[in-house]
């Protein structure tokens, strides 16, 4: 049973890393058993229009395929740069909290580090493809 699993398994991550090689070919074969498929003229013209459909409908596949792999990757990269920015922000805010522990005057200075801390954090939180599309047309001339 688990060897089944297994085997299941790889095949699933195989078929979704090449998604788009996959519908290709599917919709190439049944171009290909069109052609030498013996229908009349007729048959063979709504054949033909049904795989111009199929093939537009892989497109609009492939494609949505794509984006929704893009935002999975754009999610899962957005939670490993949170943990990691947020685990060096928690050590930058404990170690000015040590230091201006005797030192009330300079309070400001830690309230300052903690409000950008919590902005920091907060751009993490709200990081997506529409922010990133947004930063980029605020600044075209950093993308090259």
């Amino acid at each position: 049973m688990k060897r089944h699993s297994a085997v299941s398994r790889r095949l699933r991550a195989g078929l979704a890393e090449h998604f788009e090689l996959f519908l290709t070919a599917v919709g190439v074969f049944l171009t290909i058993r069109l052609v030498f498929s013996d229908l009349s003229p007729g048959e063979l013209g709504l054949a033909q229009a049904f795989l111009i459909w199929l093939q537009g409908f892989l497109i609009w596949a492939v494609h949505r395929h794509a984006t929704l792999r893009r935002k999975a990757l754009i999610e899962k990269m957005r939670l490993m740069l949170q943990d990691r920015v947020n685990n060096q922000l928690t050590v930058m805010l404990g170690m000015a909290e040590i230091s201006h522990r005797d030192l009330t005057a300079d309070r400001e200075g830690l309230e300052i580090a903690t409000a950008a801390a919590r902005t920091v954090a907060h751009e993490l939180e709200t990081l997506s493809l529409q922010s990133l599309r947004s930063w980029e047309r605020r600044h075209p001339n950093l993308m090259r």
